[in-house]
């Protein structure tokens, strides 16, 4: 398994820097945008985007592949599925912020990680890690946060899509938790905040109601530089279920405590 991982995240790697020149033509220029939703975005880009990286996965791996704009393809029975953003973070990228991401991430059919690529053009940066693998950030080894104490911890959360109808917005969690961190930062991008909990920029992630594509591959980057992964209850961490904590794992308990109190009243 480690040796098919490894030619997974070669395939991975060389379709993102392959897909991220394309992006970069369209960084800061005149992108046509569309709405999937009263504030979700979607662009030619990425539609284009993620049918190159459609072509160059499946070209080399027989595995199934989901992604965010083209839904499902390939053989169920594959044994594998890769979770493709083409473009996490496609308000920033219409509106010329450099924060975005190619998101890909590997998984067996029942939800495991196994190997996680996520590629910022704009920022020339690129995170790959893989179960059993460890993580790197542009080839050098990574590591979460050795921070034991949430009072000095740098968070990172994000908000829904349809926060103007619904009244469990992740309000009440940021400002529960703004009190009792050092700071919470709000980028706009799911797979990217999780790159930056892997390599220890960040010390912690929550959010939810997130599409799978968004949280796959940084998922698998958390845990392989030695983070830890949860539900919004502490419990197991499911992709699929689009609710996710991700911290270096010594603020984990105090950070699901917090949530958890600050979400009481919508119980």
């Amino acid at each position: 398994m480690p040796r098919d991982i490894q030619r997974a995240l070669r395939v991975a790697e060389a379709a993102v820097h392959e897909v991220g020149p394309y992006l970069l033509e369209g960084f800061r220029a005149d992108t046509q945008v569309r709405l999937k939703g009263p504030i979700d975005l979607v662009t030619e880009y990425d539609i284009e985007a993620e049918r190159r990286l459609r072509v160059a996965l499946s070209g080399a791996l027989p595995y199934r592949i989901v992604g965010e704009e083209g839904g499902a393809s390939g053989d169920a029975g594959a044994g594998a599925v890769w979770y493709v953003d083409p473009i996490d973070g496609t308000t920033n990228f219409a509106h010329g912020h450099p924060f975005f991401c190619i998101s890909l991430g590997l998984y067996t059919e029942e939800g495991e990680g196994l190997a996680g690529v996520v590629h910022a053009p704009a920022l020339g940066l690129t995170w790959v890690g893989g179960r059993g693998l460890g993580t790197t950030r542009n080839g050098v080894p990574v590591r979460v946060s050795s921070r034991a104490e949430l009072g000095s911890a740098l968070c990172a959360t994000g908000f829904p899509y349809d926060r103007r109808e619904n009244d469990d917005d992740n309000l009440r969690e940021v400002g529960a938790v703004l009190k009792r961190v050092r700071g919470i930062r709000r980028c706009g991008s799911a797979a990217l905040d999780l790159a930056l909990v892997a390599d220890g920029t960040y010390d912690a992630y929550w959010e939810q109601r997130l599409g799978v594509w968004d949280v796959a591959a940084g998922a698998v980057l958390v845990e392989a530089a030695g983070g830890r992964l949860s539900d919004y209850d502490g419990g197991p961490a499911d992709v699929r279920q689009g609710r996710l904590v991700a911290t270096n794992g010594l603020v984990h308990d105090p950070l699901v405590e917090l949530l958890t109190a600050a979400r009481a009243p919508l119980a």
